[in-house]
């Protein structure tokens, strides 16, 4: 009954706020090896992140959700990260898919872990992204470590032998103003090594975030012209794949990048607070990865997300994002939600 109830759930965000979010984008560590020139997450100090035994209370009482988004930082770089894993799958009965991000530094414990839950995991779609943002000496500047095109792309073929009806793996690819040029000697390069075929790349847009990415202000955003000539001819690449809900929300994202960068907003209502929020490592609640907005703290509602989402103040937040009182945004992490809230209308709904 799994995904008869997210799409249910989809189909229920079109008419109107659902009564509980069903993704979460959830920040885990901020923890990172990575230096990389669009973001500042691996400058914070470690900090407090939610311990496993207060994980585990907060998902034996907020289980509901049907997508759960993993990312740090470098979400391996928690030593109990498998543990964390588990308890995902444990106690939610209702999720539907999994997915993470990562840098592929640490190869072996990333491809060990990832394999280990495969085996015992009852999540029906696990989905991982291995960053590679150039060919090897561009992305090695980018990410600001000698030596990470080659850990990234051992990693992606590493996970890519254990590929299933329930596992997939991506390149994900982070466009900004620093690898436009870039993106077909990368493609090319990594060929050479390992086949990656057109539906196995993840493209996204470098953002401003200083909740998230901490890094205000950053200049090197993507130029519109130059972007959509890129995003034009990969999307090219997958028509007649329609039908598979990721090319799907892929291509959907993909064509409305131009309308945000050239005006910060996408003519969409945004789901954030709604369908969807993002619990940063030490358990604060936002309605998104954007928006500084902090609807509350789980330790100060006893781990349970509910309560929480049906207080004055949570109600407040969503009322400002309706507003348009948040920055604006087109990452993945909230985009989907709102595209998949929006299937009937082009401007979305009132």
């Amino acid at each position: 009954m799994r995904f008869p109830r997210l799409a249910y759930r989809v189909l229920r965000s079109n008419l109107g706020d659902l009564p509980d979010p069903y993704r979460m984008t959830w920040g885990v560590t901020s923890r990172c090896q990575a230096r990389c020139a669009m973001c500042n997450i691996w400058r914070r100090p470690a900090g407090d992140e939610l311990s496993l035994s207060e994980i585990d209370r907060f998902l034996a009482s907020s289980n509901r959700f049907s997508w759960i988004n993993l990312t740090g930082g470098e979400i391996f770089l928690r030593d109990d990260i498998d543990g964390i894993l588990d308890a995902i799958d444990r106690h939610c009965r209702q999720l539907c898919l999994l997915n993470f991000p990562t840098n592929g530094h640490d190869s072996d414990r990333i491809v060990a872990v990832v394999r280990a839950f495969l085996a015992r995991m009852s999540v029906p779609r696990l989905m991982v992204s291995v960053s590679l943002d150039g060919p090897p000496e561009l992305h090695d500047r980018i990410r600001g470590v000698d030596g990470s095109w080659e850990r990234a792309v051992a990693t992606f073929h590493r996970l890519r032998e254990l590929r299933s009806r329930r596992f997939s793996v991506f390149l994900g690819y982070t466009m900004q103003e620093a690898n436009l040029d870039g993106f077909d000697e990368m493609l090319q390069t990594v060929r050479r090594e390992v086949e990656v075929a057109d539906d196995e790349l993840h493209i996204n847009v470098a953002h401003v975030s200083g909740l998230y990415y901490d890094n205000a202000p950053f200049s090197g955003l993507p130029a519109p012209e130059e972007t959509c000539r890129l995003l034009g001819r990969t999307s090219a690449s997958r028509q007649g794949k329609a039908l598979n809900p990721v090319s799907f929300l892929e291509r959907r994202y993909q064509s409305l990048v131009r309308p945000y960068l050239e005006k910060g907003r996408v003519p969409l209502a945004c789901e954030a607070a709604a369908a969807s929020c993002y619990v940063d490592p030490a358990g604060t609640v936002y309605p998104c990865t954007g928006f500084d907005a902090p609807i509350g703290s789980l330790r100060e509602w006893g781990y349970d997300l509910g309560r929480l989402w049906r207080s004055a103040r949570r109600h407040e937040v969503r009322q400002a994002v309706r507003d348009g009182a948040c920055p604006g945004c087109w990452t993945p992490c909230e985009a989907y939600q709102t595209i998949m809230a929006n299937l009937f209308a082009g401007g979305g709904k009132g």
